[in-house]
């Protein structure tokens, strides 16, 4: 089975708009919160609701102790996520976007494990770096170099070298307007300030890899 990136992408793209994100870096964990059928927690509430400690709980996660959904689909709740607070910011966001990947997707488990994560991987990246807002700077004729972009979106080199993995994918022109209009305040303000200041930036011009390829607008 193949995972559908097209659709992880539109989806990412669809709840900025829907949640009426307009600035960066995109924060995710109030969208999972008003999130309908979702229940958010640290992990140190979830060790509390399930009487283990937390030091025992967060190592069960593996791989996933940044974040972590439950598919539960009891009564009012269909998703309980739990996030590990004692992380730095950046992990705990990459995390929650993925979750809410899952969740905005529909994963309950009936797919293969890695094609849910495929796709939800795809879902974060475009969700934390949305491509009208960094095509947008890229027409200003800014230098993206991997400060500028992690100071926009909070996108350092661990996030970039995931964006280097994620496939080059198309999305209706149209929802890429929309989403560059939405952040059209945060755009014009950000290249006012770029303007102004003396450039001082000695890092690397960031590489996307095929990320941003197939943008159409």
């Amino acid at each position: 089975m193949t995972p559908d990136y097209e659709l992880a992408a539109t989806a990412a793209l669809r709840t900025l708009l829907f949640h009426n994100i307009t600035s960066a870096p995109v924060v995710p964990l109030p969208i999972v919160k008003s999130t309908p059928g979702v229940l958010a927690m640290p992990f140190s509430d979830l060790a509390n609701n399930a009487g283990i400690e937390r030091n025992k709980l967060v190592p069960m996660f593996s791989e996933n102790q940044d974040a972590v959904t439950f598919f539960v689909n009891f009564e009012k709740v269909k998703y309980v996520v739990a996030y590990n607070q004692y992380l730095p910011f950046d992990s705990i966001r990459r995390g929650l976007a993925r979750e809410l990947g899952h969740i905005v997707l529909g994963h309950d488990g009936t797919r293969p494990a890695d094609v849910r994560l495929d796709e939800a991987m795809c879902f974060a990246r475009h969700l934390i770096f949305p491509r009208p807002l960094i095509h947008a700077i890229q027409n200003a004729g800014f230098p993206l170099t991997v400060e500028v972009l992690g100071s926009i979106t909070g996108c350092y080199e661990r996030c970039l070298a995931g964006l280097q993995k994620t496939p080059a994918v198309h999305v209706p022109p149209e929802l890429n307007r929309a989403l560059k209009e939405r952040f059209s305040d945060f755009i014009h303000n950000f290249i006012d300030f770029q303007s102004m200041i003396a450039h001082g930036d000695n890092t690397a011009v960031a590489d996307f890899g095929s990320f941003m390829d197939g943008y159409k607008e």
